[in-house]
């Protein structure tokens, strides 16, 4: 049984309150560890394994770690040019480990946060990476090659056509399945089981309406591909064997990325930064363009911040509609 997830006081090696069971304990133990998702969890272990050698390294104590011990962790990763964003990671692992033990946190210590504060001047906060939205005319072109007389073509068509129309983010559409789906007049209801607006998985239902073109309609779309599919329960969208069988394994997210990023490229879309989160991105940027406003825009993609939409689709319309480089007669 792995105890080490149950807060200190309910460990097994420890007197347990009367009644308590070893299955009251796995259910703790479930239950603990869904706080996170699985994804964040490994990546705070490799954070935690880094800290943890640094700290044997030095002949100090990893857990638990004072605040000292944290700030020297800090200021020496920042010294080797470690990103800003790599010691907020360090820090995130730290908490949780502390946390996870139930271990006073270093992290909220006032020194710790002057130094965190003070690395952040230093060091700077570079932005990330964007994804390059797929526009909808992009759409238009990488389902115009995609070879529809393949199982895999059939697929990716309804892939891609579905999550522009519904702008889902990456892990909604690898984990969306068959029973997700409510096929309606003008379109299709997608059932949203859990997502990062949604962890507690309330549910949340997106429309994706049917598209005024055949070729580009992501009703019709799915529909063929369910036809190849067929109707078993389970995942929508699934690996195809190479006999172009359509098998029940769902892609993954990262598969789904690299269907979109070749899919892009091999139309001659520069592919250079384009992932899955280019059509939920395409999505927001294609109707702000079209005019939609922002509420409705929102209500689609579900941003919880306005700012981060209006920053990164909005604005950069605005910019290039009302620059005064539009009248100097170039």
């Amino acid at each position: 049984m792995t105890t080490s997830l149950i807060p200190a006081p309910a460990r097994a090696d420890q007197a347990l309150p009367p009644g308590l069971t070893a299955e009251d304990i796995d259910r703790i133990v479930a239950a603990v560890a869904a706080e996170h998702a699985s994804s964040t969890l490994a990546v705070y272990a490799s954070a935690w394994r880094i800290f943890a050698r640094w700290c044997a390294g030095r002949g100090m104590q990893a857990l638990p770690a004072d605040s000292a011990t944290v700030c020297a962790y800090l200021t020496d990763r920042a010294h080797q040019g470690k990103s800003y964003a790599t010691l907020d990671l360090a820090c995130a692992a730290i908490r949780y480990e502390h946390l996870r033990t139930a271990l006073p946190n270093p992290i909220a210590d006032a020194t710790v946060g002057r130094v965190r504060r003070g690395l952040r001047r230093i060091i700077g906060v570079a932005p990330r990476r964007q994804s390059r939205p797929l526009l909808g005319e992009d759409i238009c072109c990488i389902v115009e090659v995609i070879d529809a007389g393949t199982t895999t073509g059939v697929r990716d068509r309804a892939l891609i056509l579905l999550g522009f129309a519904s702008a889902l983010r990456r892990p909604e559409l690898a984990a969306l399945t068959l029973a997700d789906l409510a096929f309606e007049p003008g379109g299709i209801l997608v059932t949203v089981r859990r997502s990062k607006t949604d962890p507690d998985g309330r549910g949340q239902v997106i429309a994706a309406a049917a598209g005024a073109g055949r070729a580009t309609d992501p009703v019709e779309a799915v529909r063929a591909w369910l036809q190849v599919r067929g109707t078993r329960p389970g995942a929508l969208f699934t690996r195809v064997a190479a006999d172009g069988t359509a098998g029940p394994e769902a892609l993954s997210g990262r598969t789904i990325c690299r269907v979109v990023h070749d899919r892009a490229r091999d139309a001659g879309v520069p592919a250079d930064r384009v992932s899955t989160h280019s059509l939920r991105a395409g999505h927001a940027t294609t109707a702000a363009m079209a005019g939609v406003p922002l509420d409705r825009i929102a209500a689609q993609t579900r941003h919880r911040d306005l700012a981060t939409l209006v920053h990164h689709h909005i604005r950069p319309i605005e910019e290039m509609t009302n620059t005064s480089s539009r009248a100097l007669g170039l």
